[in-house]
């Protein structure tokens, strides 16, 4: 009896003398300088990374050691989970490397690289970890607390939408009287100055968002005021932000969902900066991600019931609409409407009929649209380089690392489409307009074989630097502390500068106003914790884990609702910005609906547990 005592006294003794080096580890992790320091080596140098510590960094790894220590004990290793967290752990790794523009190799380039390289996995990886576990049980817990049976809204309920679109209407009002007409997105500038002759008109902004936005200042035009045609043209994009919250808040109240954590849900739409910041913003990305966001929620109606979603007439006009929404409002939108097709017939294959004549009617517009109505009017594509930063980032890479290796006929084979003199100056790892801004456009067939022939050469002669060209324009999207240095997250203003100065008048009202958003902005990004809602890298985080929880309970349907999260990543990868938070906008507007989805299965899986049917 000595003897087990004993064991158990020493066992409990290793735990928590491991919980200590554990906190110790995390603490390091996240302060460390994951910068090589060449004058130092070895333990030196690892040391030297940590900035000294004192009494935070001390109350911390106690707090820490605590907190390890008591998920050790309450719950057992979990180790889908621990490999998940690792996952994580390597995107936080490759964050490391690349903020400064280093490299892959910078994690493993000599002792002391690799001693940080394990510091950072363990400690990490044993938080995520720990925060991953406690995530699941909170919503394991939540779901059998506050998630019951299918509801039909009746009487004082059916006014569930009004009072959650007049709550979100007044939250957002301010921000509506404030910035009076609107916030013009880059793009919507862009746009603008396109169909007024200030730049040759292409679809690279998609015609039909031009058109949708021409719309409403040329109404405001005829009425005396470009500035209340774009005012009206932010009412009409806010009205239906709003009507797709309540909605998709109703239906989750009449699956179960309590009505306290939907009021969580709405909050959150309602006084997080970004949603009412990037509802007044007039731009391509914000009316697409709310097209995206409804599609999303009808993919989930249709995985619950099929005949229901099939049998509802207004769905099924407002399905298709949609779809073609998504193509004309961004002309990345073809490959979410391509991807999401499948999906709605696997869910509903037994109406595989109706649906594939449905699908097939948006398929045949988009072709007409694209194919016909545009050369039709006049409206050439944009140009090539605008989907090429991927392999032009890597050319000007090995340029500027390489280039004096090259032989002259490389060099004029890259020169004919990328101007070769300046390549390595205008290479900017995160962001490729530079490289782009001087590709020539007049390039024979001739030119681009030769350059291709270059471009396949250095890949075999180079691959670290290529994988390093890509992974160094796309971490901040998997990376949620990078917080996208290249372009700002927001917009918040009107001034559209070549238009105003011939008279249109979209100058924001209260320029004492808009000054003051700016500087809470920029101090909102800096608050503890709250300042990641800022980060992309944080939604496609949170996509990951709901994702991931959705694997652990084996709701394969539901996985299907994540088709425009992977679509959306992968063009965020080739896009030509890193961590720009708009290019992401229909994954941050999807993932607190995401979160209730999984929060559904969660139940489900209770409901399965306890022997009562389930609603699929």
């Amino acid at each position: 009896m000595v003897f087990t005592l004993d064991s158990v006294i020493q066992k409990e003794t290793r735990n928590k003398i491991v919980c200590v080096m554990l906190a110790i580890c995390s603490v390091a992790a996240i302060g460390i300088n994951f910068e090589n320091i060449p004058e130092m080596k070895g333990l030196y140098a690892v040391l030297a990374s940590l900035h000294g510590w004192g009494l935070g960094q001390a109350v911390f790894v106690i707090c820490l050691a605590y907190f390890y220590y008591y998920i050790r004990h309450h719950f057992p290793v979990q180790k889908d989970i621990a490999v998940f967290s690792l996952f994580l752990s390597v995107l936080v790794l490759i964050g490391l490397c690349y903020r400064n523009a280093t490299g892959f190799a910078l994690c493993m380039l000599n002792a002391a690289q690799i001693m940080k390289t394990m510091i950072v996995l363990t400690g990490y990886g044993t938080l995520l970890y720990c925060l991953v576990l406690l995530l699941y049980q909170w919503m394991s817990d939540l779901a059998g607390k506050h998630v019951g049976h299918r509801q039909t809204g009746s009487g004082i309920k059916d006014r569930y939408r009004l009072k959650t679109g007049l709550f979100l209407f007044i939250c957002w009002l301010p921000y509506l009287i404030a910035f009076y007409p609107g916030s013009a997105l880059y793009d919507a500038g862009t746009m603008l100055e396109q169909w007024y002759g200030y730049e040759p008109l292409t679809n690279h902004h998609p015609y039909f968002q031009i058109l949708f936005l021409v719309l409403f200042v040329k109404i405001g035009v005829a009425i005396g005021s470009a500035a209340a045609g774009m005012f009206f043209y932010v009412l009409v994009q806010v009205a239906a932000f709003i009507m797709v919250l309540s909605y998709m808040a109703d239906f989750l109240r009449k699956l179960g969902i309590s009505v306290y954590v939907l009021r969580g849900l709405i909050c959150l739409y309602a006084f997080l900066p970004i949603f009412p910041v990037y509802a007044i913003s007039v731009g391509k990305n914000i009316n697409f991600a709310i097209a995206a966001l409804l599609v999303t929620i009808f993919m989930f109606e249709t995985a619950l019931s099929p005949d229901e979603f099939v049998q509802s007439r207004i769905k099924m006009v407002l399905l298709p609409i949609l779809l073609v929404l998504l193509c004309l409002f961004r002309n990345e939108g073809l490959a979410i409407t391509v991807g999401c097709i499948p999906c709605f017939l696997i869910l509903g294959r037994k109406h595989w009929k109706v649906l594939g004549a449905v699908f097939a009617g948006v398929l045949v517009f988009v072709a007409f649209w694209f194919k016909i109505f545009l050369p039709m009017s006049g409206v050439p594509n944009g140009s090539i380089a605008e989907s090429l930063s991927i392999p032009f980032l890597q050319t000007a890479r090995c340029v500027a690392s390489y280039g004096h290796e090259m032989p002259e006929e490389e060099k004029e084979a890259i020169d004919n489409i990328l101007v070769y003199d300046t390549l390595a100056e205008r290479y900017l790892p995160e962001f490729s307009d530079r490289v782009k801004d001087q590709y020539n456009n007049d390039a024979t067939k001739e030119d681009w074989e030769a350059y291709l022939k270059v471009y396949f050469k250095q890949f075999m002669e180079h691959p670290v630097t290529y994988l390093d060209a890509v992974l160094n324009k796309c971490y901040g999207y998997v990376y949620p502390d990078d917080p996208g240095r290249t372009k700002a997250y927001y917009v918040v203003g009107a001034d559209v500068f070549r238009l105003n100065a011939d008279g249109f008048d979209l100058k924001s009202r209260f320029p004492v106003l808009v000054e003051g958003m700016n500087q809470f902005m920029t101090y909102f990004r800096g608050i503890p914790f709250l300042g990641y809602t800022t980060s992309i890298g944080l939604y496609f985080w949170c996509a990951f884990v709901f994702a991931f929880f959705l694997i652990r309970h084996r709701r394969w349907k539901m996985l299907t609702l994540y088709v425009q999260v992977v679509i959306t990543l992968l063009v965020c990868v080739a896009s030509p910005v890193n961590a720009y938070f708009r290019y992401g906008l229909s994954v941050v507007f999807a993932v607190p609906f995401l979160f209730f989805v999984t929060l559904y299965a969660f139940k489900e899986e209770k409901l399965s547990d306890s022997g009562e049917m389930k609603t699929e």
